[in-house]
């Protein structure tokens, strides 16, 4: 009795500890569409299947539940990763096999192991089109897998034929692993969304919930706005501090957001809500970095931007509202967005001294 106790619990709890790590990894890890994020996922996987395939190896004599990590990934991370490991565990499992046999593995082993990991797959897959919550959906995986490996240590009894202590300890362990890692799933989705939240309060402007400052020195100095990126503008909005004074800082907040806003959707539809991007720079400042421009100059475009603006009407403020603005390109300046945003802020000063409510251009460089 206390064996097969001390046995569950040792079962358990390495499953639940390479369920939660996966999880955390995983849910955390950046998820871009490339090769090195691919073996990254790859990387995480690999020590845990061999490391779940010794435990129960050494402890139980057989290896058990070789294919629930995969079948957690499926349903709580992603299919695609899911499938993944449903092909990385069968290589594993015939690599490990190999090297404990200490002899050539018979062509049905491997014929087998492939066999039963295609069927696990199938069912996994199966299964996720039910309408259920994941935890039902991992459960019915899991006993779908329980019966594969009774099967597999059936038409294997060289490697050792799974025992009736053995099945009942599994069992047992697939059912603490899947209401643990479940509860933990929730938990870490809940952490996750706190840290999205504070995430966003970090690169929102309070006031406009545009990108701020720090997101955009982020953006610059990690991605550098990729070669499709055309140009850099800073946009001053004109008289502002006059605003402020006259009518204090309550109408002050409103002419920003009432600015900030109407500057976006006159973006929105000159260029596209994907070809630009909109930052707020400072007290009364805006940088917008500009992809691709929709058949019209960028002078045509500013002096849409500055008519429209104009037009705009505040109730309780008696003058109309209009902004300067400097624009420099990246290839000008090797795609540099440090250095052409230097140039792009010289060009508003220029503007600014010249007498305001005007666009100062760099020349485009056209090679």
């Amino acid at each position: 009795m206390w064996t097969v106790i001390i046995s569950t619990l040792i079962l358990s709890t390495m499953v639940i500890g390479l369920g939660i790590k996966l999880l955390t990894i995983l849910n955390f890890l950046e998820k871009p569409n490339t090769l090195v994020w691919q073996l990254i996922t790859v990387v995480v996987f690999l020590p845990s299947i061999y490391s779940l395939l010794s435990v129960s190896k050494l402890v139980f004599g057989n290896i058990y539940l070789y294919y629930l990590l995969a079948i957690l990934v499926f349903y709580y991370i992603s299919p695609a990763i899911g499938r993944l490991y449903f092909v990385l565990t069968p290589i594993v499992i015939i690599l490990y096999l190999d090297m404990i046999l200490q002899k050539p593995l018979p062509i049905d082993i491997p014929l087998l192991v492939f066999a039963s990991g295609f069927l696990n797959y199938g069912a996994t897959w199966l299964i996720s089109f039910l309408k259920k919550p994941a935890i039902v959906k991992v459960s019915l995986a899991a006993v779908v897998m329980l019966v594969l490996e009774r099967l597999f240590g059936y038409f294997l009894p060289a490697y050792g034929l799974h025992t009736a202590q053995g099945i009942f300890i599994a069992t047992m362990s697939a059912i603490f692993f899947i209401t643990a890692v479940d509860r933990f799933n929730r938990s870490l989705i809940e952490r996750k969304e706190d840290v999205d939240d504070l995430t966003l309060q970090a690169n929102k402007d309070e006031l406009t919930q545009f990108y701020n400052l720090y997101h955009l020195n982020k953006d610059f100095s990690s991605r550098q706005l990729n070669r499709q990126t055309l140009a850099i503008a800073v946009i001053d909005l004109d008289y502002f501090k006059t605003v402020n004074d006259q009518h204090g800082h309550s109408m002050g907040n409103q002419v920003l957001v009432t600015f900030s806003q109407h500057l976006h959707q006159c973006l929105t539809r000159e260029l596209g809500e994907n070809n630009f991007e909109l930052y707020r720079y400072g007290g009364e400042e805006f940088v917008v970095t500009i992809k691709t421009l929709k058949e019209k100059s960028m002078e045509a475009l500013f002096d849409i931007l500055q008519t429209s603006i104009s037009n705009v009407d505040i109730a309780s403020l008696d003058q109309k509202l209009s902004f300067s603005a400097g624009i420099a390109y990246l290839a000008n300046h090797d795609f540099d967005p440090v250095k052409t945003f230097d140039i792009a802020d010289k060009l508003l000063y220029v503007a600014k001294t010249s007498g305001r409510e005007q666009t100062r251009i760099e020349v485009e460089n056209i090679l």
